[in-house]
């Protein structure tokens, strides 16, 4: 019976109420995230390997976008040789 009494009770509740109510249930994750982090102090070894992963992923991401530049560069010189080629043969 308790369980439909609760049910009941958020049927009624009002929308600021049930957004209210939304809002401290999202912010609980987060407080408690913040709270772990800061007990545990970072070590000069663990922020190095983060940034350094941090490096490796941005490494990445400007590789590809130079690859794709060439790619694309090489198939446009591909399209206007062959048309060099076929209107002057």
């Amino acid at each position: 019976m308790d369980n439909k009494q609760q049910d009941e009770q958020q049927s009624r509740m009002s929308r600021s109420q049930y957004r209210q109510q939304q809002r401290q249930t999202e912010q609980q994750p987060i407080n408690e995230a913040t709270e772990n982090t800061a007990d545990q102090p970072y070590s000069r070894e663990a922020v190095a390997s983060q940034r350094h992963d941090e490096t490796v992923a941005e490494k990445t991401a400007r590789l590809k976008r130079r690859l794709n530049i060439a790619i694309i560069a090489l198939i446009v010189a591909i399209i206007i040789v062959y048309l060099i080629l076929f209107y002057v043969g």
